[in-house]
């Protein structure tokens, strides 16, 4: 029986690219990745070149077939693509290979996720971030596929048993567990600072109070 594709999923800033790591390492199979400050990302996440610009191309409603990357893929291992939007197209992707197709989607506190995206992604406001939150909860509530809904924050504590839970999912060896790659350090609680959070909140919910009423 062929072994699965496992595609990493989940917001961004949800510790996906640590994830992700973690299952190479563990025997995961990904040639194709991407993320080398030579090209357009400013470091490395253990994305898929291939799942990247599939995604991008469907972002503009463009077909990008993947049929020919899945069956250049090698049928006896575990393959361990990553890119955070891909939970969308999981009814799409399923048409491209008749192997088996399981979601990990990364959790992470909603609070740090919506901080970290403002602190670090594009000058947008609170509201966005967190609509998107939920958009993407939804898709992964209405997958059609197997999902292991992770809390990454439990993976980046070193919890054994989240480990080797993750791990099974994915048909991963579990016996010998390598945390080397996991720096307890990166989980870092974001603060709430007023302007950021609470004025957001309150300005941007009385702004669409307005639109709503001319």
């Amino acid at each position: 029986m062929d072994k699965p594709i496992i595609l990493t999923s989940g917001n961004p800033h949800s510790y996906t690219s640590i994830t992700n790591k973690f299952l190479i390492d563990h025997g995961g199979y990904c040639d194709d990745l991407w993320g080398s400050p030579k090209k357009d990302l400013n470091y490395f996440r253990y994305e898929s070149e291939e799942m990247e610009k599939y995604v991008r191309n469907k972002k503009f409603f463009k077909d990008y077939d993947l049929k020919g990357f899945f069956d250049s893929l090698p049928k006896d291992k575990v393959i361990t693509l990553k890119s955070p939007f891909l939970i969308q197209f999981a009814k799409e992707l399923s048409t491209f290979t008749d192997r088996p197709i399981k979601f990990v989607f990364c959790f992470r506190n909603p609070e740090d996720v919506i901080i970290s995206s403002l602190n670090k992604g594009r000058k947008r406001s609170f509201i966005y971030y967190f609509e998107r939150y939920v958009w993407m909860y939804r898709f992964v509530s209405s997958c059609p596929l197997p999902v292991f809904p992770l809390i990454t924050e439990r993976l980046l504590s070193q919890d054994r048993q989240t480990a080797e839970d993750l791990l099974r999912f994915c048909e991963l060896p579990t016996d010998q567990i390598d945390f080397s790659s996991i720096d307890p350090k990166k989980m870092k609680q974001r603060e709430v600072s007023y302007v950021k959070f609470r004025f957001a909140n309150f300005f941007w919910k009385r702004l669409a109070i307005f639109f709503k009423a001319i």
